[in-house]
């Protein structure tokens, strides 16, 4: 969470809230002291993410525009990753579905022990989100885009096979998929949107809240910012507005066309990839180890499971350690002046 005294976002809150719904009319129409002061009091980091998501957002109409043509798309995006994104493009003209939807790639969607709990979830797409078949034959001339941010790309296999099934939006022509990868090209790496994604950057300011499986019965309640459980505290709620201030406010100054976001990538690596930041993580992995051959030892197991298992942490950290050193190599050579 960024760093923002209670009584600046107290302040902020008030003015914001003030404005009703934030968009770039009602930004445009502040009294400029009152930009002047937002600006002043918005972070740089924060700044950053929202002209990143400035950037994001022009970039997916500009090409599903060019693809498909103007109005002839609706976007649905999966879970929080690019809310943000898909809210923007909304109060951007264009017909978006935002999903509360959360680690679905470990579900088989074949199994009778799921029927239940996807019904539940069927009925609040057709009469909460309008999403259904008869949707999708009512606007047989537009594309239907499943759009994610995809680390593997489990993800978006998993949200799509589940909108495909025969009872919920069927297999139809006009049902698609996209990634936020594919589409930025290769902005998503030369501006960092991989770190800025993997490390969940912008899911404080997303529309909807997380919804895991066995917990469908939420799935109104946690697709929409003033109920998910999430965003119910006064700061939360505060940044979320300041964030949408910042958005429209870069949109109308298209401030965002050369922006990288290096104070964010600056603190990621502080906080997710420093030497002492992996150093950390490995040592609480060993403690872990510890434990466990303490278990196996107790168990009388075989010296061989033992040193197979010692091993294998010795393999993991030399992956882990690789790994992120990679990470962390790419986001310096991005921080170098």
């Amino acid at each position: 969470m960024l760093n923002i005294q209670p009584k600046t976002i107290s302040r902020c809150h008030k003015y914001l809230n003030n404005m009703g719904d934030i968009n770039q009319k009602s930004v445009q129409n502040l009294p400029q002291e009152v930009k002047q002061f937002l600006r002043q009091v918005t972070p740089k980091r924060l700044k950053e993410l929202a002209q990143m998501n400035c950037f994001a957002a022009e970039k997916v109409k500009s090409e599903l525009d060019k693809q498909y043509g103007q109005n002839n798309w609706i976007m649905i995006a999966i879970g929080r990753s690019l809310s943000s994104i898909a809210e923007t493009l909304g109060k951007m003209g264009i017909n978006i579905k935002i999903l509360p939807l959360s680690q679905i790639k470990q579900l088989d969607l074949n199994s009778e022990w799921v029927q239940d709990e996807l019904n539940i979830y069927k009925a609040f797409l057709n009469f909460h989100m309008g999403l259904s078949k008869y949707d999708l034959e009512k606007n047989k001339d537009k594309k239907f885009i499943i759009m994610d941010y995809a680390y593997t790309g489990e993800s978006i296999k998993k949200a799509e096979e589940l909108l495909r099934k025969d009872d919920f939006l069927g297999d139809s022509p006009n049902l698609l998929s996209k990634t936020i990868n594919e589409i930025l090209g290769k902005d998503f790496k030369k501006r960092k949107y991989d770190s800025l994604y993997y490390y969940e950057r912008f899911k404080d300011y997303s529309y909807v809240g997380k919804l895991r499986f066995g917990d469908y019965s939420s799935a109104c309640w946690q697709s929409s910012p003033e109920y998910a459980e999430e965003y119910q505290g006064n700061i939360t709620q505060g940044l979320r507005k300041l964030f949408w201030f910042n958005v429209f406010d870069s949109i109308k100054e298209q401030d965002y066309e050369d922006i990288i976001p290096k104070s964010e990538l600056k603190a990621i690596y502080q906080h997710k990839l420093s030497p002492k930041v992996l150093q950390k993580h490995i040592k609480e992995q060993e403690q872990k180890l510890q434990y466990d051959l303490k278990w196996f030892k107790s168990k009388n197991k075989p010296e061989q499971k033992i040193a197979e298992l010692k091993q294998s942490f010795t393999e993991w950290v030399k992956r882990y350690t690789e790994r992120k050193q990679k990470e962390a190599d790419e986001i310096m050579k991005v921080l170098e002046p």
